[in-house]
Formats: C-alpha cells, sequence, structure tokens
C-alpha cells in the first residue's frame, strides 16, 4: 500500500491509496466510498484484490477523513464537487496510468449510484455495485424510513448552519459531511425517485451508460430498501446488468447488512464472486479492443 497525494481537478489535495500487485497486473480497480465513509474501511478487500492481480485505488472524497483540508467548517463542497472534481478526476488519472488495461469502479452505496453521471465512465470496463439503491425515503428500510422525517426537515436544516457542516458523528447519524452535500443529498432523498429526479440529467445518464454492472444487494440491508435497488438498476438500458440478491444464510452469515460485505466475512464467499466477475469482464473488454 502506498500512499498518494492527488491533486483534484480544481487543485484541492485527496488522500489516495494504491495497493500493487506483486505479479501480473489483471486489471486496475477503483473503490468509490459511501457518503461520509473513509477509505480506510475499504482496505481489506482492496489488499484482497491487489493479491488476486487488481491495482486497486482508495481515496476519501474532499472534506471526508483524509481528503479533510482545514476546519470542517470552512470545506465547501457538495456532491457535484465529489463526483466532477475528486472521483472523476482520479478515475482519469487512473485510466491514462494503464490505458491497455481494463479499468473497474467497485461502487458502494453513493459511489455506486453516481458512476453513470461520471465524465469519464467511457473509460469503464465494467461497474460493480455494492449496496447500491435509491435513498429516497419511500425506498428506504422500515426503521430507517421512520426516522428520515427527522434528519431531513429538523437535523440537517438547523445543525449545518449552526456548526457549518453536518455533525453526523457527534449524534450517530450518518457522519460528518459538508453542508452542500449534505444538502443535495437531502434534496435527492425528497424526491421520489432519488437522484434519478433529484439531480438533472440522471436519468437520461443511466439510461445511456454501457458498461456492464455486476449489482449486490443484501436481504438484511438495514438501510436500504430492494425496491430501490430494482429501481436504480432497472434505469440502466444499455448497459447488461446481472443483479444478485443475496441472503446471508445462503452464505452462512448471520448478517451482512449495508457494510458487512467489505467486512472480513465476505472474504470467503462474497469477495470471490467479484474476482470472478471481474475476470470475465476483463477478458470481455480485451476481446473487445483486438476485434
Amino acid at each position: 500500500m502506498e500512499r498518494i497525494d492527488f491533486a483534484a481537478a480544481d487543485g484541492y489535495p485527496l488522500a489516495v491509496h494504491r495497493f500493487e500487485p506483486h505479479g501480473p497486473v489483471h486489471g486496475q480497480v477503483l473503490i468509490a466510498a459511501a457518503m461520509a465513509v473513509a477509505q480506510g474501511f475499504y482496505a481489506n478487500f482492496a489488499r484482497w484484490l491487489a493479491k488476486r492481480g487488481y491495482l486497486t485505488w482508495t481515496f476519501d472524497y474532499r472534506g471526508i477523513g483524509a481528503s479533510l483540508s482545514g476546519p470542517r467548517r470552512q470545506t465547501k463542497a457538495d456532491l457535484s464537487d465529489w463526483l466532477l472534481k475528486d472521483y472523476d478526476a482520479l478515475l482519469r488519472h487512473v485510466a491514462e496510468r494503464a490505458p491497455d488495461q481494463p479499468l473497474f469502479v467497485v461502487g458502494h452505496s453513493f459511489g455506486g449510484q453516481v458512476a453513470p453521471l461520471l465524465p469519464s465512465r467511457e473509460r469503464l470496463a465494467g461497474l460493480v455495485n455494492i449496496a447500491v439503491g435509491s435513498g429516497s425515503t419511500r425506498h428506504l428500510a422500515t426503521r430507517t424510513r421512520r426516522s428520515a422525517p427527522l434528519l431531513w426537515h429538523v437535523l440537517a436544516p438547523t445543525l449545518c448552519p449552526l456548526f457549518g457542516y453536518f455533525p453526523g458523528s457527534r449524534i450517530g447519524v450518518v457522519g460528518d459531511v459538508p453542508t452542500g452535500a449534505m444538502m443535495q443529498w437531502r434534496r435527492w432523498c425528497l424526491t421520489p425517485d432519488y437522484l434519478l429526479t433529484g439531480e438533472p440529467g440522471a436519468r437520461e445518464a443511466y439510461a445511456t451508460a454501457s458498461y456492464p454492472v455486476l449489482a449486490l444487494t443484501f436481504a438484511d440491508d438495514e438501510l436500504l430498501h430492494e425496491s430501490g435497488s430494482r429501481l436504480i438498476h432497472g434505469a440502466y438500458r444499455q448497459g447488461r446488468v446481472d443483479y444478485r440478491s443475496i441472503e446471508p444464510a445462503a452464505h452462512g452469515m448471520q448478517r451482512i447488512g449495508h457494510f458487512g460485505f467489505f467486512k472480513p466475512q465476505g472474504e470467503a464467499d462474497l469477495w470471490p464472486q467479484v474476482a470472478a466477475w471481474l475476470d470475465h469482464a476483463g477478458g470481455a473488454w480485451r476481446r473487445a479492443g483486438t476485434s
């Protein structure tokens, strides 16, 4: 693992880690994090992918984890900054570094939701979505749906102006998020079809994205209901979607939920599913390039 100080599209310093394989490289993988989740959460999975021949990259969006520069209240960032200036800039860098290798994104929740909106998405050989669905109130799991009105109509509008950011770590909700990102996310979540109706051009972006998708959704996800995941993945019109709804018991696990895939429990049975799909998609990408 190597720490890299990477400049985003506007020069903002981002913390990036690169996990190098010891042997032949089969491709590259960029792991795009969930909302307010620092990249260290994905390190074990990134190391595992590197051992299987995938040069793997993790990063923190501006204002999150090691990409926080200065006081939180002074971080001016919304979801579009994360997408266009951070995520897409690193994707372009990774693609240009090895144009002869297939490049994949593993998107966890938010990281997969916004992948179709990436300006450089044509560089992708495929997308792996982990626990990706709609955050619209009507698509939340029951317990989360009950608490959503408090978050969106009381906590976010009150605490963001008071603290200069959303202090989620203090109250055990979401995590610390820049005000701009929190309020844009609020807009998405308060529309019927999440970003498909909350972000201009999103539905068209999904409909025209042509890369293949592996979607792993978990029956015991405590945040997102499967109906929202079906909605999001149904918005793809050109790309092939391999949609898998996973029951924990079928894989010898008591619980997976929204975050469990990336924990060590996933290594025995869940992670190999992704590696096998990457191998297959990488082979198809190479064959298409030589045809």
